[in-house]
């Protein structure tokens, strides 16, 4: 499995504003993929998502790979097929918007697709992982910040583990 991590327009959107309720667990991710050097892609789709209601902060994307949709991933969209996750109730436009999003993660080789998303795209990702077809993995802001996702070992940081406990106990 390579390294990075791919956005999705929901963890965009909760970085960029200070009003969104994971919009701090989203600012500790953001730090933590700057200062540990992860790599971040930032998929056209999502830019298009995005961009209809503000622009990118220029900080934001001087940070990222844009991963432009290319012939590679619509062949990989289309081999995830996006018909049985229609059966929920999604409308079709926003799960292939999703399916692409997953698509360019598995295509670029990414580990990570991030969102505050966890009943749509998170969900797909872990249900196309069941079934092997990739393999890439959901960190959902819902949960909070966890860096054990960078960790070889997938050890958590002692003091985020703390941070939890406390969280928890509230």
């Amino acid at each position: 499995m390579g390294a990075g991590i791919v956005l999705d327009t929901s963890f965009l959107i909760t970085l960029a504003d200070p009003a969104r309720n994971h919009h701090e667990i989203a600012l500790r991710y953001w730090r933590h993929f700057i200062e540990d050097r992860i790599p971040v892609f930032l998929p056209t789709i999502v830019v298009s998502e995005f961009c209809v209601r503000q622009p990118i902060p220029p900080e934001i994307l001087r940070s990222c790979i844009v991963l432009p949709f290319n012939w590679d991933d619509a062949i990989k969209t289309a081999e995830l097929d996006f018909k049985p996750f229609k059966a929920d109730g999604e409308s079709s436009p926003a799960i292939k918007d999703d399916m692409k999003i997953i698509a360019q993660a598995a295509i670029c080789d990414a580990r990570h697709v991030i969102s505050e998303d966890a009943d749509t795209p998170l969900r797909y990702v872990m249900q196309l992982n069941e079934t092997g077809k990739i393999r890439v993995q959901a960190i959902c802001l819902r949960d909070g910040f966890d860096r054990s996702f960078s960790d070889v070992n997938g050890q958590c940081d002692f003091h985020d583990a703390l941070d939890a406990a406390d969280a928890d106990a509230e």
